[in-house]
């Protein structure tokens, strides 16, 4: 919107932008993307109230009293998984449909994929909400409708494209302690390496598909490269494959 000429503002209620997804390194580069383009970033702010006149949206006012005019509004809130049919069927949800490896539901006769299926994961049960895990558990799901035993063991994988940048991840960073972040071969390119102790959970990789395409295949693999190697800048990250 910026670069058509738009006055854009992005209000966000943690305390920096992609908290809930990325470390503070990814978090800031895209900050300071967006400031370069024009874009304002109201942080530790929540909208309270959508200002309305002659039927359309004028402004918005916000939590700290604060107030701005706007001519359009675009609301990023998340969302919640529609499980009325589930129920209705008498299936097991849990903030979505649940179901096993093999993406059968609680009644052995109906399967679920997609957005909507809560499946085991790493010792927990998640939703994942990309075109990647849609396909792949579909495949999954057809294969047991056929009598094919199958499990899912996705490797997620999520991008975003921001003017310029392409943010490309490789896995999921959730209960990492430990980050490295490595400057990429083009300028402007860069990645940050997710580990909860040893273990490589997921990547960053922006602008950087070298980096997103090892890290992914090192996941697949269950390789787990040493953090001094990837803290090492002359260090080719080719010679981990």
């Amino acid at each position: 919107m910026s670069t058509l000429g738009h006055d854009v503002t992005i209000i966000e209620r943690e305390e920096r932008i992609l908290k809930r997804v990325a470390a503070t390194t990814t978090s800031q580069y895209f900050e300071k993307l967006h400031k370069k383009n024009g874009v304002k970033i109201l942080a530790s702010t929540s909208l309270v109230e959508l200002l309305e006149k002659e039927g359309g949206v004028c402004g918005a006012r916000f939590d700290n009293g604060s107030e701005i005019k706007t001519d359009l509004v675009i609301c990023g809130i998340g969302i919640r998984p529609n499980q009325q049919l589930a129920l209705d069927a008498g299936l097991t949800v849990n903030d979505g449909i649940v179901v096993t490896e093999s993406c059968l539901t609680s009644d052995p006769n109906i399967v679920a994929a997609g957005d909507c299926a809560r499946f085991p994961y790493c010792r927990n049960l998640i939703r994942l909400e990309s075109v990647q895990n849609s396909i792949d558990q579909a495949e999954v799901a057809a294969a047991t409708l056929f009598g094919r035993k199958m499990a899912y063991r996705p490797y997620p994988w999520f991008w975003s494209d921001q003017f310029d940048v392409k943010l490309q991840i490789a896995g999921l960073n959730v209960g990492f302690n430990r980050t490295v972040t490595r400057l990429g071969n083009r300028p402007g390119s860069e990645s940050t390496w997710y580990f909860k102790d040893e273990k490589l959970l997921a990547v960053d990789a922006i602008n950087d598909g070298r980096s997103f395409l090892i890290a992914k295949k090192l996941l697949e693999n269950k390789n787990n490269p040493e953090m001094s190697k990837l803290e090492d800048s002359s260090f080719d990250i080719k010679a981990l494959l």
